[in-house]
């Protein structure tokens, strides 16, 4: 059984994870964005495969889904890890989700880092993952297929530092919200920690993990961040970040 298991608030990293896993064969699908999906355990047996993807976070698995992937088990379950990055750097995020994952009972057979629009900004790596990222998505699951099915699980060399980098700093911001709001509700049915208030999605409660779903998800452009730290980071990417990067594959 092939498990598509993902966490992609801005949908990029859901494309790219399910293009892997539908080139491998029939799949199901868990998606951590789902706070209910990242309150359960999850055991794999040996015969199973783990398609697991997330966004990177300053070159980090995000911290909110450690306790998520410290509550997987394999026994001897085969892994493949999808970091998907927003055209930066995705530095220690594929050798810090393989080591966890070791410890867990999986044997790790392929990685990859991928490209995804940045949460940020619409200008870094605008429309990613497109066509030529998802081509290369399906033959990278294809020769994973390739691979098991001639019964090779070793783990590639995947990159990173140990220990690994400091995580993200704490920028404890929340959307700010315009005029233009119709209070529609469309951004409190996507975001993941749920700190929109239901009654009035203008009021957004601390814990915003800055995924910015809701910001790409409304349709009236009427939620945006406005703090300094964030505006500084959006001005480094747009200035240095802007030429492509193409995805890197470890098998």
């Amino acid at each position: 059984m092939i498990t598509a298991m993902y966490f992609s608030p801005t949908k990029t990293t859901k494309k790219t994870v399910e293009t892997i896993a539908g080139a491998m064969g029939e799949y199901g699908v868990i998606d951590l964005t789902n706070p209910i999906a990242r309150k359960m355990r999850y055991i794999y047996g040996e015969e199973d495969v783990l398609v697991l993807g997330y966004p990177v976070y300053g070159g980090r698995v995000p911290e909110l889904l450690l306790d998520v992937f410290g509550k997987l088990m394999g026994e001897g379950t085969k892994a493949v890890i999808v970091g998907v990055y927003g055209n930066r750097a995705y530095e220690d995020a594929l050798i810090e989700a393989a080591d966890i994952l070791t410890e867990r009972g999986f044997k790790v057979v392929a990685a990859g880092a991928f490209i995804g629009e940045h949460s940020y900004t619409y200008e870094v790596a605008t429309d990613r993952p497109d066509e030529d990222d998802l081509a290369v998505a399906a033959e990278f699951g294809k020769q994973i297929a390739q691979k098991l099915e001639a019964g090779y699980f070793t783990t590639p060399e995947i990159p990173g530092n140990r220990p690994y980098k400091k995580g993200m700093p704490d920028m404890p911001f929340v959307p700010e919200v315009k005029d233009t709001c119709s209070a529609c509700g469309a951004c409190v049915k996507v975001c993941p920690v749920q700190v929109i208030d239901r009654k009035n999605p203008r009021i957004t409660n601390e814990g915003c993990i800055l995924c910015c779903a809701c910001i790409k998800t409304c349709t009236r452009g009427a939620r945006y961040f406005d703090a300094a730290p964030i505006h500084k980071i959006v001005t480094m990417l747009e200035t240095n970040c802007t030429e492509r990067k193409e995805p890197e594959l470890f098998i």
